[in-house]
């Protein structure tokens, strides 16, 4: 069964004119943003950088609603869990989803809920900056494969000097992706069948339906997913795989002014916050502070 998300759309638009290696060192620029920034504010700046690339790629209808889908249910899991089992302090109750003192401290098991279990705002702003550091490279990654050719991925990481059998895997793991996307479809669309209703609105507020719909479909989407693995293994030996260190490529790529330029800003945005939190941690750690970097300082400590 073929599902129309899996297929990459190959257009005519400015995200699509890029050269795939500035795709992928943007990719790399986003990841390691995402794990550097700190503040939930900057990860959303980040993150809103990523949707309109998104904008810019003119994608489907049918991509959007995917992305959207696993977006909402990657960062709606991720806030609930914080929000809810923040432990650390000080942290502030928004909602009481179990009174405090209900149960006495001294009580087996279950005593160490006297102090209530509740919403805290500072989980909630916690699992925003999780999921923002999640999803913004989760996006992106799709989005290049979605608008990008398979064999030119390919080529654009052998120019990146990775190995073959590197690239390859690379480019496996970003097409296995959208096809698990798309079992989960098939599986979701069988349990409705079955009249299991895995987007009732209380088992998503609630947690235990996104929960069950998840084990219900990670057995099926684990043994499609090896049964795929197996086929393509015995295709790639079938083909000569690792016969031959020197391979042609099918499209040659040539890097533009654009594609430079696009590489110059992430790499140097990159360079940038990571230097910015270095000389912040090292004058934390009372190793090295300036005081001509005290704004500087200020900037790592407040906006990222």
């Amino acid at each position: 069964m073929r599902v129309r998300f899996i297929e990459p759309e190959l257009k005519d638009t400015a995200f699509h004119r890029l050269d795939v290696r500035a795709k992928l060192i943007m990719l790399l620029s986003v990841a390691v943003l995402g794990m550097a920034l700190n503040q939930w504010k900057a990860l959303a700046c980040l993150y809103l950088g990523v949707l309109s690339l998104v904008a810019l790629a003119r994608l489907s209808v049918d991509k959007i609603k995917v992305l959207a889908f696993i977006t909402f249910l990657t960062a709606w899991g991720i806030m609930w869990v914080q929000a809810v089992f923040y432990d650390a302090y000080p942290r502030t109750p928004l909602v009481y989803l179990l009174p405090p003192l209900l149960v006495s401290p001294a009580t087996p098991v279950v005593g160490g809920l006297w102090e209530g279990v509740a919403i805290y705002y500072e989980g909630f702003t916690y699992g925003v900056a999780q999921s923002l550091r999640l999803i913004a490279p989760m996006t992106l990654g799709l989005l290049i494969f979605w608008a990008e050719d398979p064999v030119r991925v390919l080529t654009g990481l052998n120019k990146l000097r990775l190995p073959y059998a590197v690239s390859f895997m690379v480019m496996t793991c970003l097409r296995f992706i959208p096809i698990a996307l798309g079992e989960a479809k098939v599986t979701i669309n069988s349990q409705r069948l079955r009249k299991y209703q895995p987007f009732d609105p209380k088992g998503i507020l609630l947690g235990y339906g996104i929960y069950k719909t998840t084990v219900q479909a990670l057995v099926p989407l684990l043994a499609n997913c090896v049964r795929k693995s197996f086929s393509m293994a015995k295709s790639a030996d079938s083909r000569g795989f690792r016969a031959s260190d020197n391979r042609t490529e099918l499209q040659e790529i040539r890097m533009r002014a654009q594609d430079r330029t696009v590489v110059c800003v992430s790499l140097c945005t990159t360079f940038l916050v990571l230097a910015c939190k270095l000389l912040f941690y090292l004058s934390v750690a009372d190793i090295f502070t300036s005081r001509a970097l005290l704004p500087l300082y200020w900037i790592a400590h407040r906006c990222l």
